[in-house]
């Protein structure tokens, strides 16, 4: 009995590592080839085309990786047109990077191609499924194609997958909303994210979301404090993330009646994104009222 116990862990424990193998093979392709090009270099002596394959390839890891970094530091300062430039260059040197995908997703949903992130996202998922932040961008790609239920099923995904994703919070409460739930369940629903939210920028969006949820409610005071602590927080995100935090505080602001104070939002919008999308979008809200 004992045998057959043992047994099966170590069965359990081979099967485990081979699901862990086989993402890894994904995201590092390289890694077997090379292994198996250095076993054949030093079994057949040291043949100069296989000594030249081998720093092929390393040459080509080490450019798709930088071009990958590149892009994603590149998104996070709201260089969008750069950020798309490396990804694609990542993704001619190795087509089927699920980590390339979904950036490519996430820069397309950030330059307000929903219909292109959805494809990339679930090409991204089909080859990893069991990244959260996957299936959580996916749902905001299918918000922006205003597809709620579809966007809670991905978000639900997600939060399976790790139940403390605060940025699925906030989308499901967001796809629930769309679909009618109560207001109360959606208040949940953001509060439970901000709970779990340890980023700066997340707890940043889900307080902006819980702001406008609470002034929709007519529960002033209490929005006020909450945007207050997004606004304090702004300042400890990304490039990105701030200019799209900021145009939202604004237009919040204005909301609440606060025209000078969105005014310095958007002046906040106009230094960091000089010309860009997101000053249009300031523009247009400081004329709101």
């Amino acid at each position: 009995m004992l045998m057959k116990r043992t047994g099966a862990a170590a069965a359990r424990r081979g099967l485990g590592a081979a699901h862990m193998v086989g993402p890894m093979l994904l995201l590092v392709p390289e890694a077997t080839l090379l292994a198996s090009l250095l076993c054949a270099y030093w079994a057949l002596g040291g043949p100069p085309l296989i000594g030249l394959l081998v720093m092929l390839l390393i040459i080509s890891f080490i450019a798709r990786t930088l071009a990958l970094t590149g892009a994603r530091v590149a998104h996070e300062k709201a260089r969008l047109r750069e950020a798309d430039v490396l990804v694609q260059i990542a993704l001619a040197l190795y087509p089927w990077s699920a980590d390339a995908l979904a950036l490519r997703g996430v820069i397309a949903l950030s330059n307000c191609r929903a219909a292109a992130a959805e494809a990339d996202l679930r090409r991204a998922i089909g080859l990893l499924p069991g990244q959260p932040g996957f299936h959580a961008a996916l749902a905001g790609a299918l918000l922006a194609l205003d597809r709620p239920s579809e966007a809670a099923a991905a978000a639900r995904h997600a939060l399976a997958l790790a139940d403390d994703y605060a940025i699925a919070h906030l989308y499901l409460a967001e796809a629930e909303q769309a679909g009618g739930a109560p207001a109360q369940e959606v208040e949940e629903r953001l509060r439970a994210g901000l709970s779990v939210a340890l980023a700066p920028a997340s707890e940043a969006v889900l307080r902006c979301a819980l702001g406008a949820h609470l002034l929709a409610e007519h529960r002033l005071a209490e929005a006020t404090l909450t945007l207050h602590g997004a606004e304090a927080l702004v300042s400890r995100c990304s490039p990105s993330r701030q200019l799209e935090l900021r145009v939202r505080l604004g237009e919040l602001m204005i909301a609440q009646g606060q025209i000078e104070r969105a005014r310095e939002q958007f002046r906040s919008v106009a230094e960091l994104d000089p010309g860009g999308r997101y000053t249009g979008a300031a523009w247009r809200a400081s004329h709101l009222r």
